[in-house]
């Protein structure tokens, strides 16, 4: 396949970065190859603009970021959100209502601008030591003063599988429950995904009559396999996302699943 004519979207956790948050020799020689050859590269990740970027000067994006599992669409070269989808008023009665029928969950609150926390648990303290940034605590959520642009509940895999089913009673509510990795449930607008955001940012880039093509691995990244014209998961994926995918690749994120798709793509 002619590259030039192709989008290639990535999303980071599990499939891109390793199982140490670095990104392989083998994955960035294939994505500077890709984009040598033409092809527009993307990322879209559950993660915050702030752990982001730190990624970017190794990983040139030639569209525009998907950030927050497809609740802000932004414009990193100009510092400019091209969209954005905010949490509806309910989230606050929802996590009111989680703190006080789960009190040892950590909830998390992502503004555009800043992250915040209340209480440490393991799980809190193992996701803040991965993103590697500050978060701020709060005694109430009513301190925030900014839209939301996502919430998450971390604790151990067996307490958020009993969350899960507690918070299906807001199903209906304007938004929607993701299980981000085993210990987190995350908490979105119910017209942000991965998929919605990967049209708009395809959109915006002027590349909606080009070839799509993207790359995940959990729960949170099946609307952007649905939405692309050829889709991959590394051999780490979940079972529901490899149900999903057009392509299960042989190789896992620790071993160049990303390469590995590029050169499936090249050859088609």
């Amino acid at each position: 396949m002619e590259l030039s004519k192709t989008v290639f979207v990535t999303d980071l956790d599990g499939t891109l970065l390793t199982t140490d948050k670095r990104i392989t020799e083998e994955d960035l020689s294939a994505i500077a190859r890709y984009r040598r050859l033409g092809g527009h590269f993307g990322i879209a990740t559950g993660r915050p603009i702030q752990t982001t970027v730190r990624y970017l000067e190794k990983l040139p994006c030639d569209i525009p970021l998907i950030l927050y599992n497809g609740c802000i669409v932004y414009d990193h070269c100009k510092d400019k959100i091209l969209y954005a989808s905010y949490l509806p008023e309910i989230s606050k009665t929802i996590l009111t209502d989680v703190r006080e029928s789960f009190p040892n969950i950590s909830p998390e609150i992502f503004t555009f601008k800043d992250q915040y926390y209340f209480i440490v648990n393991d799980a809190e303290r193992w996701h803040q030591n991965i993103l590697g940034i500050g978060y701020t605590k709060l005694d109430s959520h009513l301190q925030i003063t900014e839209p939301w642009c996502k919430m998450l509940f971390a604790d151990e895999p067996e307490v958020i599988t009993r969350l899960e089913e507690y918070v299906k009673k807001y199903d209906g509510k304007g938004l929607r429950f993701v299980r981000s990795c085993p210990k987190f449930l995350e908490v979105l607008p119910l017209d942000a995904s991965k998929g919605a955001a990967l049209d708009i940012a395809v959109s915006l880039a002027g590349c909606r009559s080009l070839f799509v093509a993207a790359v995940g691995d959990y729960d949170n990244d099946i609307e952007l396999l649905n939405a692309a014209d050829l889709s991959f998961c590394p051999a780490n994926s979940q079972d529901c996302v490899k149900a999903e995918a057009d392509v299960v690749l042989e190789s896992s994120n620790d071993s160049g699943a990303v390469a590995e798709a590029l050169r499936i793509l090249e050859n088609r």
